[in-house]
């Protein structure tokens, strides 16, 4: 057993370090720790743009290829406003009664009431 060290629990009487020295390996320790600790890129400030971070030069061509994408630009582009021959601008509705809805309407007609009696 020549050259092992064992772990020994430390006693009552070890010598305890003066408060620069033990500061000194708290912060020696602390170092260590955020030097291995994984680096988390910095969050944009949400009200204004963030001039650190990096824009993007220019998009691939995966990026322009996404099929909700498309599909979201051309549901912008489509106008939900039509004009009547006034020139008033009227917005179409795209409500559809079914006999969901009406069954729904008699859910808030009915009322139970608590009794005393109950609580």
């Amino acid at each position: 057993m020549v050259g092992q060290y064992t772990v020994t629990k430390p006693s009552r009487s070890d010598e305890v370090l003066d408060v620069d020295q033990q500061l000194r390996i708290a912060n020696e320790i602390k170092a260590q720790f955020e030097s291995i600790a994984p680096k988390r890129p910095v969050k944009p400030n949400r009200s204004e743009p963030d001039s650190s971070t990096p824009t993007p030069v220019e998009s691939t061509a995966v990026d322009q290829n996404i099929p909700e994408l498309n599909k979201f630009q051309a549901l912008q582009s489509q106008s939900h406003v039509m004009l009547s021959a006034e020139g008033v601008t009227e917005v179409q509705e795209e409500y559809v009664e079914t006999q969901y809805y009406n069954e729904l309407h008699s859910i808030d007609k009915q009322h139970h009431t608590v009794t005393h009696r109950s609580i």
